[in-house]
């Protein structure tokens, strides 16, 4: 690894302006680990803070789905070592405020940032670090992260076995919502505009694409023998397709609300129709430490399948063509080779 004054990354300096500049990483701690990224995914969230429509200050390096090697450990750590492979956390937790001690982590109100993904290293403490098997594929690995969320948001819905659940929008994020519901058992319909989305749904074990010509809610009905979804998932930003789904669904019926909406534009929903369905309307954000090692642990084992939804790979110098390419749904899942060289 280069010198640490050596050391650049790509940093967000105001809304669509990236820039190429040195790094800086504050010493390492006695309980830090310092990696090298390898590889990193692009997440819709990052294209929002570059596109000006996150509160997010600028500047900033992005970037959170990442795999990475040990260079250097603080004087106290034991679980990892140089040159082992990990993924990192970068959202790191306080344990101490009230959402942390009640069980939510994921919404910690003192969390801090590691330096981002798009950056050449960062630190982060032991507490965050992932080993990964020998066997594993680090470009594979890199979908910790969002896996991890996904996770969180399934879990939120309390699927059974034999329950049919809508999932709304197949891109990457949707795509391993599909996957996870099949893991509960669930009867999977999948929803999105794109036919070739579609078509990655069934491969990856939706059991039905619904028609995107056909309005959603009777396409549903006829899925359903007239009854509805028992749970769904809106994994894209829109208060409207939030609105249509809630229709869809049956008795009972549970709606996670996967997506943030950007810019913010509230619900019109008949509160007549939560109440005498019986609908549980939530949504949910992030990820716990047991939802990123149970997302690692299925991707190690082969469990979900992660890399079909990898559609194009790109350099970091290319990371706003990334972005763009993000923002206007072009393929599926991009990857940014920070280091290439690391890649084995």
């Amino acid at each position: 690894m280069n010198k640490t004054s050596e050391l650049h990354a790509m940093v967000c300096v105001a809304p669509f302006t990236l820039e190429w500049q040195p790094l800086t990483l504050p010493p390492l701690g006695p309980r830090d680990v310092l990696v090298q990224i390898a590889q990193t995914g692009i997440c819709p969230s990052d294209v929002r803070v570059y596109s000006g429509k996150s509160s997010i200050k600028l500047p900033k390096i992005l970037g959170h789905e990442a795999v990475a090697q040990v260079v250097a450990i603080g004087s106290e750590v034991t679980s990892v070592e140089p040159g082992q492979w990990v993924v990192p956390d970068g959202i790191i937790k306080c344990g101490m405020c009230p959402a942390c001690r009640k069980g939510r982590p994921n919404k910690c109100q003192r969390v801090r940032y590691a330096s981002g993904a798009y950056g050449e290293a960062t630190i982060v403490p032991e507490t965050n670090v992932y080993p990964l098997r020998k066997t594993t594929s680090l470009r594979a690995a890199t979908f910790t992260e969002p896996l991890a969320c996904v996770l969180r948001g399934e879990r939120m819905l309390h699927i059974t076995p034999g329950e049919t659940v809508l999932v709304v929008g197949c891109g990457p994020i949707g795509l391993l919502h599909v996957q996870v519901a099949k893991r509960f058992g669930a009867r999977v319909l999948a929803a999105d505009l794109k036919r070739e989305r579609l078509d990655k749904a069934l491969s990856l074990g939706a059991d039905v694409a619904l028609d995107p010509q056909q309005p959603l809610r009777e396409a549903v009905l006829a899925e359903t023998d007239g009854y509805g979804a028992d749970a769904a998932v809106v994994a894209f930003g829109s208060s409207r397709l939030v609105e249509t789904v809630a229709t869809t669904l049956g008795y009972g019926g549970r709606l996670n609300i996967f997506a943030g909406v950007y810019p913010k534009d509230p619900l019109s929903l008949d509160p007549n129709l939560i109440h005498y369905n019986e609908l549980v309307i939530t949504g949910s954000a992030d990820h716990t430490p047991i939802d990123y090692a149970e997302a690692l642990n299925l991707i190690e084992r082969g469990l979900i399948q992660v890399l079909p939804l990898v559609s194009d790979v790109i350099p970091l110098h290319e990371l706003q063509r990334g972005f763009e390419m993000v923002q206007s749904q072009q393929g599926l899942k991009v990857i940014v080779e920070v280091n290439p060289a690391l890649m084995r």
